[in-house]
């Protein structure tokens, strides 16, 4: 038979209907997304208790397939992630009669049944002996199982919890690429502490939103995580590396820093940036002078200079102390020092026509999404912005 052809009748499913899903009120809504989640319950223990069946009467010998999963791939155009984790937890059922029990009688949950079967493949001996007892302590949610299995497994089967423990270290991996339009992008994976470690750090740096803050959870948790890295690359406990602590080298002549075409304005690797990232940038910066001849011969450099000077940053900190948009208050050590009347129109380098802002909305200046009446700045500094 091919796929979806039956030779027998199949009885329909019912499914609980709502009518028109947009037009119903909150609480209509959620009943019915329990009466589904009921439903689902209950063709999931169905579908799991059938497919035991199948494998202990060796069904796919009779069909003709070289296993189960094969059955299911081909029958029902099953992913093989898919199919693997229907058979694995089919096999679990009928080795463990009292944990399939427990997740059809709503006991426990798929979910925290997919937990204990998984544990149960590691150490199925331990697990047939511990069976009654975990069933016990499991059910108040799946984080509080995992924490649960995780003990019990360390409790009996510490050698096996070293090897995963290895098996994460030799997985873990950070790829990274720059895409063509200059974003970087990558995946990683990490062991648990390390893991933890980063969460750890990024969480540090989300505090809750301001009332402006249009930012989805995951832009916040890639802005913090940029953050991270430049307070890395500012920080005083920086190795030095040839000579200087690392840092970003920005390419810019006088056009490019004055935000209009035609300049040049890119990364030392030659990768183009916007022009309003290099007016940000250039707000709070080491700025080096080199002047080349019409043959690129090198006429002149100057020293390494602070935009803004160590003392005038304190100064502007100890006034603001924290980001100056309306509602933020994100602390000074995640701040840059902005030019009300940009750097790179002349504006001064003078306390008065500077302030506190996060990186967030000091990208939103420079974009022009952001205004001053958006600071809540002390009245010597209502001057006069940039306009576009």
């Amino acid at each position: 038979m091919g796929r979806g052809e039956s030779s027998v009748g199949v009885s329909p499913i019912v499914i609980p209907r709502l009518g028109d899903p947009w037009s119903a009120s909150v609480d209509e809504r959620d009943e019915h997304l329990m009466l589904l989640e009921a439903a689902r319950h209950s063709l999931d223990v169905e579908w799991t208790q059938t497919l035991a069946a199948a494998e202990a009467a060796a069904d796919r010998d009779v069909m003709g397939f070289p296993s189960l999963v094969a059955y299911l791939k081909h029958r029902f155009g099953m992913a093989g992630g898919r199919a693997q984790r229907y058979v694995r937890n089919a096999r679990s059922a009928l080795n463990h009669a009292a944990t399939f029990s427990a997740w059809k009688h709503r006991l426990i949950t798929g979910d925290e049944a997919e937990l204990m079967f998984r544990a149960a493949e590691r150490t199925a001996d331990e697990y047939a002996e511990a069976e009654n007892v975990l069933l016990e302590l499991v059910g108040d949610g799946v984080e509080e199982t995992r924490r649960v299995l995780d003990y019990w497994r360390s409790d009996v089967d510490l050698p096996g919890v070293r090897l995963d423990a290895e098996a994460q270290l030799d997985r873990r991996r950070f790829d990274v690429t720059r895409k063509q339009n200059g974003m970087v992008a990558g995946e990683f994976a990490l062991p648990a502490v390390e893991g933890e470690s980063l969460l750890t750090a990024v969480d540090a740096l989300m505090p809750p939103p301001a009332d402006d803050d249009t930012r989805t959870t995951t832009q916040r948790r890639a802005d913090a995580l940029g953050d991270l890295g430049r307070a890395f690359l500012e920080g005083s406990q920086t190795p030095v590396v040839g000579g200087e602590r690392p840092h970003m080298v920005f390419h810019v002549d006088t056009t490019g820093l004055k935000g209009e075409s035609g300049g040049i304005h890119e990364t030392q690797d030659g990768h183009v940036l916007d022009p309003f990232a290099v007016s940000r940038l250039a707000c709070d910066a080491s700025v080096s002078r080199v002047v080349f001849g019409p043959d690129s011969e090198l006429l002149d450099y100057g020293r390494k200079t602070r935009v803004i000077p160590a003392g005038l940053r304190r100064a502007v900190i100890a006034r603001d102390r924290h980001c100056v948009a309306n509602g933020c208050g994100r602390s000074a050590k995640w701040c840059d020092v902005h030019h009300i009347i940009w750097w790179i129109d002349g504006g001064e380098t003078v306390i008065d026509n500077l302030c506190l802002l996060c990186r967030y909305h000091h990208t939103q200046i420079h974009l022009g999404q952001l205004t001053l009446e958006n600071l809540a700045l002390p009245p010597t500094q209502h001057h006069q912005p940039r306009s576009r």
